[in-house]
């Protein structure tokens, strides 16, 4: 067993995991010009983004685009993303979406990745039941990166402790450290992280307190590349299906704090879209 794991070795490790979408789960990419929808045995509404991103789509609606638009339906189950045309009306399949009248086309660049949200299992570490657990790792927890110089975060709400010790280790053993720290905040110095590396970081309050940790991945090779392209092809998007589809993108691919922070952005953009809570 190696070093760092000998070291925690009072604490015990889980796996967790994000449970994938329910079958049949469409969902509300975008929508562009007027749009109506009638759920199956319901009554017809108008769709907007400013409130339907990220609305669910039950089988057997059916949406009919007026004149000239779109609507961008995905399903969480196949990960395909399609494309309701002008003047189009379409019925909602389990694993299609089919034109009653006018187009449906596959949407390209918007479909997403294959496999479970957020597939990048995190390694939690628990403690070993103090009664005063005060302190609790906020970010980097469970996530990949791409900075090499992260600010770690915690929450400080032990009575009677002004200071803590944090140590970083990788795979290898530990890798840095730094004592009495007075704030809830670090950041690493440059130097120190490796791309493509694992790292467990804790902060220790001493004898009488709690420790708390996380877990994260400095993001190397071809998924690095991934990301910075999607970043570089995002920054100019103002369509909301392309925005939805990155934040999936990044919490597939274990960015999970990245994909948080995309969707508050979205969330604040369209704040009366209540659905967009359910984002990863």
């Amino acid at each position: 067993m190696k070093l760092c794991f000998r070291i925690i070795s009072c604490v015990a490790l889980i796996f967790v995991a994000i449970s994938a979408a329910s079958a049949d789960d469409w969902r509300i990419f975008g929508i562009h010009g007027t749009v109506q929808m009638t759920p199956k045995g319901g009554n017809q509404i108008t769709l907007s983004n400013d409130k339907s991103l990220m609305m669910t789509v039950s089988v057997g609606s059916t949406i009919r685009v007026k004149g000239k638009g779109k609507l961008v339906l995905v399903s969480l189950k196949s990960r395909q993303a399609f494309e309701i045309g002008d003047d189009s009306t379409a019925l909602v399949d389990p694993d299609i979406i089919r034109a009653q009248s006018g187009s449906v086309n596959t949407r390209a660049g918007i479909s997403l990745p294959s496999g479970k949200d957020g597939k990048m299992g995190g390694i939690v570490m628990r403690g070993t039941g103090n009664r005063r657990s005060c302190l609790n790792a906020l970010s980097l927890k469970n996530t990949a990166i791409l900075a090499v110089t992260p600010e770690l975060r915690w929450e400080n709400r032990c009575n009677g402790l002004s200071r803590v010790n944090l140590t970083l280790l990788s795979d290898e053993g530990i890798v840095h450290s730094a004592e009495n720290i007075s704030g809830s905040s670090y950041r690493m110095p440059e130097n120190v992280l490796k791309v493509g590396n694992r790292y467990l970081w804790m902060v220790d309050g001493g004898a009488s307190f709690d420790m708390t940790s996380g877990v994260f991945i400095v993001a190397g090779g071809r998924e690095r590349d991934a990301v910075l392209q999607r970043m570089k092809d995002v920054e100019s998007a103002t369509n909301p299906e392309e925005r939805l589809a990155y934040i999936y993108f990044l919490s597939d691919s274990g960015f999970s704090e990245m994909a948080h922070e995309e969707g508050k952005r979205l969330r604040a953009a369209f704040p009366d879209a209540s659905a967009l809570g359910e984002l990863p």
